[in-house]
Order: C-alpha cells, then structure tokens, then sequence
C-alpha cells in the first residue's frame, strides 16, 4: 500500500503527494526545530526538505534505505544551508529535559521545581548550541530522534562508527558544559 502511494506520487498525483506530505511533515519539522532552535526557519526548512523530496522521488532507492533517512537528510542539508546564511535567534526549548530527575536537596515546592527545569532546560539547550555543527547535529538526531549510529550516518554523510564518535564527543562535552552550568553533582 505505501509502495502504492510512493508510486502515485511519483507519477504526479497532487492527492498522493499531499497525503505523503501529511505523513512526513511533523517529524521532519521536529528535526529542522531541533536543529535550528526557531519555529519559522524550522518550518520553512521542513516544507523545502519535503517539497524537494516529492519532486525528486524518482532519486530515493528504497534499497538504500528508508524514505524517512532519505528525508532526514535532505532536512540535515537544509538546516545546514539555513545557519550558513544567518544567525538564528535562540528559542528556549522546554521539552528537552522532561522525565529528568531531581538532584537531592532540590526544593519541593512545584513552582520551584518548575523554575529549576526551566533553568536545567535552558542550560542543556545553551550547551547543545555550543557543540561543534556536526556533534550537534549527531547529538539531537541520537537523543531526541531516537535513531541508531547507521541511521544518523546516513543521515549526515558519515560511517556508523564516526556517528557514534561524534555522539560520543558531543556528548562528553555536553556532561562538562552541564557540570560547569548546573553544578557537578546534577549530571553524574
């Protein structure tokens, strides 16, 4: 059936394209967001990684991989492109931490335990933009993409092995920024 779809949409239909359009937007948006920390650019990234990707459907080989790894790729270059040509402006992202747990001695008061998430939050987003390119690009699509080392080098050009070493990396200076931000005891 989503052979079927890929099919018709490459032939041209405008219902299948939009349908395949309707399916791949949000998690190509929550990648160009991810990376680029602004809801306009996100979105004007994730609607150009797409249309590209529909127009040029006869360039994916399913054999090669999985159309989403196709699409993400597109989204990382364009990501690329967009913070080549200006600066963005920094949107605090409160979602990154959630589930995080608090260290001890930590208030119990819930307007105070917010206000220290909040605090966390900011400082794990300010550290991430501090990471070279390239570690946070791998950071984010391993954390807040959930995808494997093969996936993630696909997605960015690379081996498996250097994805994970760039992981690996980002990660190890992610911990020191952190511990320098919010205190060494908070990420051990």
């Amino acid at each position: 059936m989503q052979s079927q779809l890929f099919q018709r949409a490459e032939n041209g239909d405008s219902q299948a394209q939009g349908e395949l359009f309707r399916q791949h937007y949000p998690a190509s948006y929550r990648l160009a967001y991810s990376l680029l920390s602004h809801r306009e650019d996100a979105e004007e990234v994730a609607q150009d990684a797409l249309a590209y990707a529909l127009t040029n459907l006869a360039r994916f080989d399913p054999a090669r991989g999985a159309f989403t790894t196709w699409l993400y790729t597109i989204t990382v270059s364009r990501c690329r492109n967009k913070r080549r040509r200006r600066q963005l402006a920094e949107v605090p992202l409160f979602n990154w931490l959630a589930g995080e747990t608090r260290p001890a001695g930590a208030p119990s008061n819930p307007q105070e335990q917010m206000l220290e998430q909040l605090e966390a939050q900011a400082a794990v987003h300010l550290a991430i933009r501090q990471l070279p390119a390239r570690q946070q690009e791998a950071v984010i699509l391993r954390y807040f993409h959930d995808l494997n080392y093969g996936e993630i080098g696909q997605i960015v050009g690379c081996s498996a092995s250097t994805a994970q070493s760039r992981v690996w990396l980002g990660q190890k200076r992610l911990y020191r920024l952190l511990a320098n931000a919010l205190g060494e005891g908070v990420w051990r």
